[in-house]
């Protein structure tokens, strides 16, 4: 039986390497790099030209990256194929979350964004390898499921970045990014960086990750829910006298009406948002959304790079219940510390 299957492996390598050399040979004048950036007229096109030629970075600003021709058709005009980024795939990379995107219109918040960028990403960036990041798709508003509700609820919030795609990055809030102060645009680009911080240490440090998601949970009552299950959790307010009353104080123990920062998170998942409770229209019922593990991952690695230790711990002057915010911070600077060590990055903060 054996030598049955030697000689059947055999054929088959023998057919596979009696291909004629032309048979596999693809004609350079075909492929297309699609990552390439050409200098374009304007101060725009010409600063993404420039820094795909010094970093190798790709910067798109249009989903739509060019096109080649393919023959003609029936009248005689040019047959066209468009290469677009996906919202599903990205280029080439297939992602498992419901996100979409809205493009930007507005040349000077892409200014913003790009300068940014080169300013405070590029020199904390990989010299090369899997995380170094290789490109980037800037857009107004970027709609997933760990934002804006699993349903990407119009009205809901709109996300910062998506880690998960392999190829492009796309990065969010050119909405927003002209009004931003310092303070808020460090983080904006810290979070550029957590993409690819965040999944490496998700690969290689997934134990020391699991002690930071523990630190969230760390003074809840033992037989409360965990806070990362809250993603939609509601609770009562009072129409004419504000007054909140909890939704299920057996199983949250009065959970749902703290503060994020309270949590140990740095920010809502969504914006809060109300309807009137159909069983008695004296009440809203108020919905909140509590992040992802990754993107509260993601949040602390953004202030590790925005911020340093005091100004972090300044943030929180005067308010109660922030020492949780301030400890997981510095426990995820020594992961940060890891990821640059491991990866050949001199780690350099925004301040």
């Amino acid at each position: 039986m054996w030598k049955s299957y030697l000689l059947y492996s055999l054929c088959v390598f023998t057919l596979l390497t009696s291909c004629n050399e032309e048979d596999i040979k693809l004609d350079a004048s075909t492929v297309v790099d699609w990552f390439a950036v050409p200098d374009r007229p304007g101060e725009l096109g010409h600063l993404l030209h420039k820094i795909y030629k010094e970093t190798g970075v790709s910067i798109f600003v249009n989903d739509t990256l060019g096109y080649v021709e393919d023959g003609i058709d029936a009248n005689g005009e040019p047959v066209r194929f468009y290469e677009t980024v996906s919202e599903k795939y990205l280029l080439y990379s297939s992602v498992s979350r419901d996100i979409r995107f809205v493009l930007s219109r507005d040349t000077v918040a892409m200014l913003k964004a790009v300068n940014t960028i080169e300013k405070w990403v590029f020199p904390n960036l990989p010299p090369s390898g899997k995380y170094r990041i290789k490109s980037l798709l800037l857009v107004d508003s970027l709609l997933t499921e760990d934002y804006g509700g699993d349903t990407i609820r119009k009205g809901g919030k709109t996300a910062w970045v998506f880690e998960e795609s392999i190829e492009t990055t796309p990065v969010g809030k050119l909405a927003d990014i002209k009004n931003m102060d310092e303070p808020t645009l460090k983080f904006w680009a810290g979070m550029v960086l957590s993409t690819k911080v965040y999944n490496w240490l998700n690969s290689h440090c997934s134990d020391s990750l699991k002690v930071f998601y523990k630190m969230t949970n760390s003074d809840l009552p033992k037989k409360a829910r965990t806070l990362y299950n809250l993603h939609g959790y509601k609770f009562y307010r009072m129409i004419d006298t504000g007054e909140e009353i909890d939704w299920n104080p057996d199983w949250y123990f009065g959970a749902e009406l703290w503060d994020y920062w309270r949590m140990g998170f740095l920010e809502w998942g969504d914006a809060e948002w109300c309807e009137i409770d159909p069983k008695d229209s004296s009440r809203w019922i108020v919905h909140r959304k509590a992040l992802e593990k990754s993107c509260d991952a993601m949040n602390y690695i953004a202030s590790v790079y925005a911020f340093s230790d005091e100004e972090f711990k300044n943030l929180f002057a005067g308010v109660e219940y922030s020492e949780k915010c301030i400890q997981r911070r510095l426990y995820m600077k020594k992961l940060v510390e890891l990821f640059c060590a491991a990866n050949g990055v001199a780690y350099q903060s925004f301040h």
